[in-house]
């Protein structure tokens, strides 16, 4: 049988005491359901002025098994479940949603929104139910999670380990070793992370509290995270890494969502200096040429925007780091695809890196070196209609690939050919970037390409080539996380201050470059 909650009556439960008279826990305390019903039963909380808070520390919760949501407990209205200090949620299970938790809000507007916090090293894992394996959230609430981490919950439909939905929120802060959202799996989107209907998703590690990773996921589609209808994500300074999908989106899909992935915090100042934002190691084995592919992302409709973002070591047979298709311009006026700053290595398996498939996009300041088995760098493709809206453009950027010839940028039907300007193409294999007066085709030296060192070498004289690119104060973002452009001491300036590829040189002795050691 269940717990009966009484609403607007807070209620603590603490656990990991061998005896009443213990000063501190010791351990956890084991609450096991019968297996046939939720572990608590709650009932609403109508408060208007202060949330109803249900504290749970040091608890092991397990056996939970609703028919409806939330196999170990549903929550409406003014709640505040706040799962803490090494509590471990396991093996539950939802035949509707939630296989842990369930919140939503009331339906009288003048209650307060209920909110959950996942903190103190607490455990969320092998859970399971049709959406949400772990948690489900449906209607305008918040969820916060840090120090925690939420591993091995499945989903029959979406969102392994979280779905959220109707504007609800979902915020993913930083941990230590092994935490996140880790080895989660769905059937359908989302295997880590689904989000749709307005829904908005934080995954950001720039507040101190480590790193925020959603790795090692899997489902069909989006195998970390997927958004849709309306639905934004945005990961700052965050790991997108080693997630798999099965058709399309091995880190990231998107249907008609709001995508925002950058690096905000400079050098030093990350949880790593170097890659500080990144999608690596990502694939998707989907085969279908219309939908299929996008190693890293795979977007169809919406709005894309990557900045200052490692994009490497991806895999699929169609766009082995991006698929786009249906992003076109609006009204004309604005590119639903920006990206810029970003570095694009060692991707694979596809005759291309970035797949523009009837989408318009703003690429610059960009590295594109060492991928693997393409025919062309970005290809665009508009089946549709030749004469439609559709513009590519790519400037200051750097297409490095020794020993072939493929093309920085080709279209590969009828259509608008992209507009090019200041990039460093291979010899002899422009394609069809045109428009390039300041181009070049010099060789680029690398401070240790072998070692993912893609930084030019101070003399290089790809360092202060250019004075911006189409994107204009857009431009100014670098992977390293520093503002753009800086004016070096050592190479004279040739067309401007900006150094080609996406990563500024900075001089060694900068004011403030050792983050005030």
């Amino acid at each position: 049988s269940g717990i009966q909650l009484l609403d607007d009556r807070g209620t603590i439960i603490r656990g990991g005491y061998d005896t009443c008279s213990d000063p501190s826990p010791s351990g956890r305390t084991l609450l096991q359901g019968s297996g046939t019903g939720p572990i608590f039963v709650a009932a609403e909380s109508s408060s208007t002025t202060l949330r109803t808070d249900l504290d749970l520390y040091n608890l092991e919760i397990t056996g939970g098994n609703s028919n409806t949501n939330g196999g170990v407990i549903s929550l409406t209205g003014a709640w505040r479940l706040i799962v803490n200090s090494n509590t471990f949620i396991h093996n539950n299970n939802s035949n509707q949603d939630g296989g842990a938790v369930f919140i939503q809000p009331s339906s009288d507007s003048n209650v307060l929104i209920p909110q959950m916090l996942i903190i103190g090293n607490s455990i969320v894992s092998n859970n399971s139910a049709d959406n949400g394996g772990a948690i489900a959230c449906d209607g305008v609430a918040s969820i916060f999670a840090w120090n925690m981490q939420m591993a091995g919950n499945d989903a029959r439909e979406n969102g392994g380990a979280v779905y959220v939905t109707n504007g609800c929120n979902f915020t993913l802060y930083g941990g230590g070793f092994l935490q996140g959202i880790i080895l989660n799996d769905a059937v359908g989107f989302g295997g880590g992370i689904y989000a749709s209907d307005n829904a908005n998703v934080w995954v950001q590690s720039n507040l101190g509290f480590g790193l925020a990773a959603v790795i090692s996921n899997s489902a069909a589609n989006g195998g970390g995270i997927a958004v849709t209808n309306g639905a934004m994500l945005t990961a700052r300074d965050a790991v997108i890494s080693d997630n798999a999908a099965s058709s399309t989106g091995g880190a990231i899909r998107s249907n008609g969502g709001r995508v925002v992935i950058e690096r905000v915090s400079p050098g030093a100042q990350c949880h790593s200096e170097v890659r500080c934002s990144r999608i690596s190691g990502n694939s998707a084995a989907g085969t279908d040429p219309s939908f299929s592919g996008g190693g890293a992302i795979a977007t169809f409709g919406g709005t894309l925007e990557i900045r200052g973002t490692y994009i490497e070591d991806n895999s699929a047979l169609y766009g082995s780091a991006i698929r786009a298709r249906f992003m076109l311009l609006d009204a004309g006026l604005n590119s639903p695809i920006t990206m810029v700053g970003n570095v694009f290595a060692d991707n694979r398996n596809a005759p291309q890196v970035v797949y523009l498939d009837d989408s318009s996009a703003d690429i610059a300041f960009s590295t594109f070196v060492d991928n693997q088995d393409m025919n062309r760098v970005i290809e665009m493709a508009y089946p549709n209609t030749s004469s439609d809206g559709n513009e590519v453009t790519v400037s200051g950027s750097i297409f490095s690939h020794p020993g072939t010839a493929v093309a920085s940028a080709e279209l590969t039907t009828a259509g608008q050919f992209p507009v090019g300007d200041c990039n460093r193409n291979e010899p002899g294999s422009t394609g069809d970037l045109i428009g390039e007066p300041r181009s070049t085709t010099q060789t680029v030296f690398f401070e240790n390409p072998a070692a993912g060192d893609y930084r030019l070498l101070n003399n290089s004289t790809l360092v202060d080539w250019c004075t911006g690119s189409f994107l204009g104060s857009a431009s100014n973002h670098s992977a390293n996380g520093f503002a753009r452009p800086i004016d070096s001491s050592v190479v004279p300036n040739l067309y401007g201050t900006y150094d080609l590829g996406g990563l500024e040189r900075y001089d060694s002795d900068l004011i403030f470059v050792d983050d005030f050691d």
